[in-house]
């Protein structure tokens, strides 16, 4: 009894197997045979590259302007470059990231994700309000600056310094710890050259140098409160608060 039970299971066994391998199979040669009729009806619409775009809700640039971008890279259609069309798309500068995935063969996926502006920013060097190369732009929420073909004024922090990598984030960051400092106050403008200065609300001047600006700054605060009350005209006046104990005031 157990011989005969073991050899019906190994029959059941290798049926099953069998079973699998055939649907496999007929699967296999269905595939195949519906490509190779796309390919001999429209080779070229099988072939052409499809693209599901998930763009960023804030972003200020059109699905086509990333179309022509990547459009270059989309010629080989039997090997897609998915680092070269990430790297395309992140060339423009509203563009922080973008994401680039294959679905199926010559199908991907795009997703971008915009710039958020923090601050706007002008060049040191340009003296002038006219627009001229590497003069304006804008510094994003991750202390990155970048300068699109067409600048707007937007009600946001304004911001000067030199075009320095380094000293726009350091800019940046200096501008966020001197908020919290300074706070309910609002600073309208930072200026980061050989010394730091800020222009707070509504036409404060401070000048708090190249050392020692968060102790000058929680300083100015103190003395302002106190010099408010009695006079009013240092909404418009200018703090030197560089002196080792005190400060300068001028209208």
């Amino acid at each position: 009894m157990r011989l005969f039970s073991r050899k019906n299971k190994r029959k059941t066994s290798l049926k099953s197997i069998f079973i699998i391998t055939i649907k496999l199979a007929t699967l296999f040669l269905l595939i195949g045979f519906v490509v190779w009729n796309i390919l001999i009806s429209n080779p070229t619409k099988f072939l052409n590259v499809s693209i599901q775009w998930d763009l960023d809700a804030d972003l200020p640039i059109t699905e086509q302007l990333l179309v022509n971008k990547i459009q270059p890279h989309l010629s080989d259609k039997y090997k897609l470059d998915l680092h070269q069309i990430k790297q395309a798309i992140e060339q423009e500068p509203w563009v922080e990231s973008a994401n680039v995935e294959r679905l199926f063969w010559n199908f991907i996926k795009i997703k971008v994700n915009s710039r958020k502006i923090a601050m706007q920013w002008k060049n040191v060097k340009c003296t002038s309000n006219i627009e001229e190369k590497n003069c304006f732009g804008y510094i994003s929420t991750n202390g990155e600056l970048f300068a699109p073909r067409d600048i707007s004024q937007f009600d946001n922090i304004q911001a000067i310094s030199n075009t320095e990598t380094e000293t726009i984030r350091e800019l940046y960051s200096d501008y966020k710890n001197y908020q919290a400092l300074i706070d309910p106050m609002l600073i309208k403008t930072i200026i980061k050259t050989n010394i730091d200065k800020i222009i707070v609300e509504p036409n404060i001047s401070v000048i708090l140098g190249y050392k020692m600006q968060r102790d000058r700054l929680v300083r100015f605060k103190s003395v302002y409160s106190k010099l408010r009350k009695e006079n009013k005209k240092i909404d418009n006046a200018i703090f030197d608060m560089r002196y080792p104990k005190g400060f300068s005031l001028g209208y």
